[in-house]
């Protein structure tokens, strides 16, 4: 696992379900996040049109990070 992947997952996980990202937050970037995604790492539910994207870590993320560390 690389270290950028191990900060993504350690960061939805300090921070649960995430629907709005502070630049000053140092967030993961939308690569990772879709790569995170596609991996099945962490989920993203559209709560219908015009409302926030939540994304949160997925049961895979969790372990993932668990293994880790």
């Amino acid at each position: 696992m690389t270290p950028k992947r191990k900060y993504a997952l350690q960061w939805f996980h300090d921070r649960g379900e995430v629907g709005w990202f502070k630049l000053a937050d140092n967030p993961p970037s939308d690569p990772m996040l879709e790569l995170m995604i596609k991996e099945g790492q962490l989920q993203k539910r559209n709560q219908g049109q015009m409302k926030v994207i939540l994304y949160s870590l997925t049961d895979a993320g969790r372990q993932a990070l668990h293994e880790a560390t």
